[in-house]
């Protein structure tokens, strides 16, 4: 059913998956040549003018993406403001994978037209982004900046590992949080994080009750809890058993979300890391 587009063009990261998407870039246009299709192949990173490569493709078209978060936070920041008219898929390959985690998939392939649009934008030190996931500042930040950083893949075990030695190091910080114009203070935040999905860090479902297709935000903060039961709390994420720790977790839904750190600290949206960030702020279009 994904194939039967008049032409077909696989994009690819080659720095994702560890290179492995040329070779899987290669076995799907063969695939599809061997449907009768008209296939073509292009490294994501050499496409310079967006909307000149969108006008080549018609709405009959199709286009695979092959990539994980990062890639597609990519995409739909370069692709924000223009129409794209082909069927749009991406090809589970990344390795965080925690946009795929919440749409309908099929053989690896996930129509994202419906889920790319109407995103959350983010302002953080003068740019404006779009993201798919999540987007906060403090210990999850921190953790992202050090799994970038290591050689190892971004799955969980390396997540979870980098999370621990980051425990020791992080301290909390003062914060000053505002969601759709209610401002208070938290003394000891460890993290503040907007989810517009339910996954984030490669499978840590961190707001276990939002949906994609709710049009709102859900603002998660750590805070308060003390080091050694952080540790024993930071596993259940997975599960999403840790709103049973309400005095420490706590949920807020909202529009117009705005974190602001008294010291400096590593943001993380999408999985990609930026450093230093006093303040964010992220919007829901109503």
């Amino acid at each position: 059913m994904y194939f039967n587009q008049t032409m077909q063009v696989i994009l690819y990261n080659p720095l994702s998956n560890k290179g492995k998407n040329v070779k899987i870039a290669d076995r799907l246009a063969k695939q599809g040549q061997k449907k009768g299709l008209l296939v073509t192949t292009k490294n994501l990173l050499e496409i310079k003018d967006v909307k000149a490569f969108l006008s080549l493709y018609k709405k009959e078209d199709s286009i695979i993406i092959i990539g994980g978060d990062g890639t597609l936070n990519r995409i739909v920041n370069q692709i924000n403001g223009y129409e794209v008219l082909p069927e749009t898929f991406i090809y589970k390959a990344g390795t965080g994978n925690d946009f795929i985690r919440t749409v309908p998939i099929k053989n690896k392939l996930a129509n994202i037209k419906p889920f790319i649009k109407d995103l959350p934008t983010l302002y953080v030190n003068g740019k404006v982004e779009k993201f798919i996931n999540g987007a906060g500042v403090g210990l999850d930040g921190i953790v992202c900046y050090k799994v970038n950083k290591s050689k190892a893949a971004k799955n969980k075990s390396n997540y979870f590992r980098n999370a621990i030695t980051s425990f020791f190091q992080y301290k909390p910080v003062k914060g000053t949080i505002t969601v759709d114009g209610k401002t208070w203070v938290e003394n000891k935040l460890w993290f503040a994080t907007v989810m517009f999905s339910s996954y984030f860090g490669g499978g840590m479902k961190l707001a276990p009750k939002k949906n994609r297709s709710e049009h709102n935000l859900e603002l998660v903060i750590v805070k308060d809890i003390p080091k050694w039961l952080l540790v024993l709390v930071f596993p259940t994420i997975y599960f999403g058993w840790h709103p049973l720790f309400k005095k420490y977790v706590k949920f807020y839904r909202g529009n117009d979300i705005t974190v602001e750190f008294e010291h400096p600290s590593y943001l993380q949206r999408d999985g990609e890391d930026e450093y230093p960030v006093s303040k964010y702020r992220v919007t829901m279009d109503k």
